[in-house]
């Protein structure tokens, strides 16, 4: 592992570099144990026999028990943050602790722009903890502070290393940018149009964008495949998830819209075989259950296969979240986004937004993956 950039200046010595001696079994099961306190903490957390967190908390419990329910979520969660950076960075060998000392002071010194480049290792680095006061300890009821997570406090994505042609910024020369929308239908309630998750997001991106709105797997390839595809902006709003195992062996990481077939990861590595040359680097919104994950496998998530087609930013949650939710988060992304506004910023401004003023926790879940300057770039007056 290495590290280098102004916040950590060279002291004189030696490059900041170290051997990480954690396995990658070792560092996936603690992805792994990371996403299962997630969701035993928030996703399940209940107060009254009432979920918290399906939805908004204080609509839910009542101002008041919502912020206590937040309090006490900050430190579980800080906790399994914590147990998980402290397994990346400080279970190795004396350089790695150097590094890790160097970029301890960093983190706590202020807000910080942070690129992770691997092709092999991807942990959630949005959701790791590190407390800003270096004596107060966790595991001897020292209180959690949003501020400790990487997702809160600074700008953080992951990359997946070099593409050939890769710009961030999405350039168009219509009057206005153009969206896809891969949407499940099956999620609007007809009965009930206020509770309708996909309403909301169709009509901030049609405010702002010329659309498509594709509802199957083959709409989704032909639209996609489609040689003159050139829409700046995806956005997929649909039940998912990253890769399963059960007694049967691995299942691929998928995500599936109204007529009930399953998009795979290999789905979407065989539709980048028949474009044969790139999508030109539009953003991905994955309104989508375990979107946003990726692993050191090509089936364990979509953002490798979604990158392999084209895409130059992908967006989405690490965990399962309510569609209530979801759908409000990806509404206030693109009501930025489209302002022309830097992805990475927008996350993190959404992040703390979400927590304090509707005291949920739920903006840390989604991660950003390659795209830390992706914005839209108006070219109308290019010839």
């Amino acid at each position: 592992m290495r590290a280098h950039g102004p916040a950590l200046p060279y002291d004189g010595n030696a490059p900041y570099k170290g051997l990480l001696r954690s396995s990658h079994r070792d560092i996936a099961a603690g992805v792994a144990k990371l996403h299962d306190q997630w969701a035993d903490k928030v996703v399940r957390r209940k107060a009254a026999g009432r979920y918290v967190y399906d939805g908004f908390p204080a609509q839910i419990v009542g101002a008041r028990d919502a912020e206590c329910e937040l309090a006490a979520v900050c430190t579980e969660l800080a906790r399994a943050g914590q147990s998980l950076y402290r397994l990346l960075f400080l279970k190795g060998d004396s350089g790695l602790k150097r590094l890790e000392a160097a970029l301890a002071h960093a983190l706590r010194s202020g807000p910080q722009t942070i690129t992770v480049t691997s092709e092999d290792l991807f942990v959630p680095w949005g959701m790791l903890y590190l407390h800003p006061d270096p004596g107060a300890l966790l595991n001897t009821g020292a209180a959690g502070q949003w501020t400790g997570f990487l997702g809160y406090t600074h700008i953080v994505e992951h990359n997946l290393g070099c593409v050939p042609d890769y710009d961030p910024f999405i350039h168009y020369r219509t009057e206005r940018p153009r969206a896809s929308l891969h949407f499940d239908t099956r999620l609007e309630n007809r009965d009930q149009p206020d509770t309708c998750p996909l309403q909301p997001v169709r009509n901030v991106v049609e405010t702002r964008a010329d659309c498509q709105e594709h509802h199957t797997k083959p709409q989704t390839s032909a639209s996609l495949i489609a040689r003159d595809s050139d829409h700046h902006v995806l956005v997929f709003g649909a039940h998912g998830t990253g890769v399963r195992t059960d007694r049967r062996g691995d299942h691929q990481a998928k995500v599936v819209l109204s007529d009930n077939e399953p998009i795979y990861a290999d789905d979407i590595h065989d539709w980048a075989c028949d474009r044969g040359e790139r999508l030109s680097n539009p953003l991905c919104f994955m309104m989508v259950c375990e979107g946003g994950r990726v692993g050191m496998y090509f089936q364990e998530g979509l953002a490798r296969p979604f990158f392999e087609l084209g895409v130059g930013c992908v967006i989405g949650p690490q965990i399962e979240v309510n569609t209530h939710f979801a759908s409000r988060f990806t509404c206030r992304f693109f009501e930025e986004f489209f302002k022309g506004e830097c992805a990475a910023p927008v996350m993190r401004h959404l992040t703390q937004e979400f927590v304090s003023q509707h005291a949920t926790p739920l903006g840390l879940a989604f991660t950003l993956v390659r795209g830390i300057d992706s914005r839209l770039i108006a070219d109308t007056g290019s010839p």
